[in-house]
């Protein structure tokens, strides 16, 4: 399955007003989300698990998870990636002048493992990347574009010019 992506302009140096414009390439996520129902059936699948006791180990994943973030902890999934916490704040002269009050708020950051990160020079033919450009991916599934929301899900081009949001939604075939 080929990465649909599409041709945007932006400036090539966004930190300079005057910073010449190019066209750079946008990776475009077509369909749904991915939910918990649909994981779970994925890991049932593949697994001796009942649906029931996979849903249970991905909710308990999460709520441990937090819980050890919060206690200051990284977690580490092998395979997977680290996940820990970073803290924002607008910052001070002095360091002694900092204080807990300082910071603006926290988010939980992730790093890929290894073996997780996609490369286009992957040797395995299941990971090996292919692009395609959007208008180029929808024609060959008979669909043109009238609209695209922020998801990536398109809707079908029924050419009464009717763009009020109410069309049906069209799943590409994910």
């Amino acid at each position: 399955m080929a990465i649909p992506y599409k041709v945007v302009k932006k400036k090539s140096n966004p930190l300079l007003a005057n910073s010449p414009e190019k066209y750079y390439p946008q990776l475009v996520t077509l369909g749904r989300s991915i939910d918990l129902e649909y994981m779970t059936e994925k890991i049932r699948d593949n697994s001796s698990l009942s649906g029931g006791e996979v849903k249970s180990v991905l909710i308990n994943f999460v709520e441990k998870m937090k819980e050890q973030l919060l206690e200051g902890k990284t977690v580490n999934i092998l395979g997977l990636g680290v996940f820990y916490l970073a803290a924002k704040s607008k910052g001070v002269e002095k360091e002694e002048d900092m204080t807990d009050n300082d910071i603006t708020s926290v988010r939980i950051c992730f790093q890929a493992n290894k073996s997780l990160k996609l490369t286009r020079t992957t040797t395995r033919a299941s990971e090996r990347m292919q692009f395609v450009k959007l208008e180029d991916y929808l024609k060959s599934l008979g669909l043109s574009i009238t609209a695209l929301d922020k998801n990536g899900t398109t809707k079908p081009d029924d050419g009464s010019g009717d763009d009020d949001g109410d069309d049906e939604v069209v799943d590409p075939g994910f």
